[in-house]
């Protein structure tokens, strides 16, 4: 885990893949408060060199909207939903460094399996505030 990646910068030979929207569950640290989000982004930087390979990963967080000031929280993968979002990343790799052909339908999308209260709140969420959402 990289906190520090950004989208669209990446260093000499690095190539980049954006999972979006998977479906995250995420507690409050403050108030212990649980909320879904089925808008949680994940940027992934990966490199390959001399046989071998890199990725670095940053997940998006989100902060509670009930606490004043609270801190962003990582969310938490069901099983289902981590086997798609690798399986999509390998798919990006065999794309880019092996340069097998991947089509978009290939790619699996991150499956909703809990219900989603409300709309997406843009000013608690750190993929919104860094442009990613």
């Amino acid at each position: 885990e990289d906190d520090t990646l950004q989208v669209h910068v990446l260093e000499p030979g690095w190539k980049e893949f954006v999972q979006r929207r998977a479906f995250g569950r995420f507690q409050c640290s403050q108030c212990f408060r649980e909320w879904s989000s089925a808008k949680v982004h994940i940027l992934f930087h990966m490199h390959r060199h001399r046989g071998k390979g890199m990725v670095r990963m940053r997940v998006f967080r989100q902060a509670c909207r009930r606490c004043p000031n609270p801190p962003l929280e990582e969310p938490m993968f069901n099983q289902e939903t981590m086997e798609r979002l690798l399986h999509n990343l390998v798919l990006k790799i065999l794309k880019y460094f092996y340069h097998m052909h991947v089509q978009s339908s290939d790619l699996l999308e991150v499956v909703v399996d809990a219900p989603v209260a409300g709309p997406h709140d843009s000013t608690r969420c750190e993929g919104c505030q860094l442009g990613i959402c």
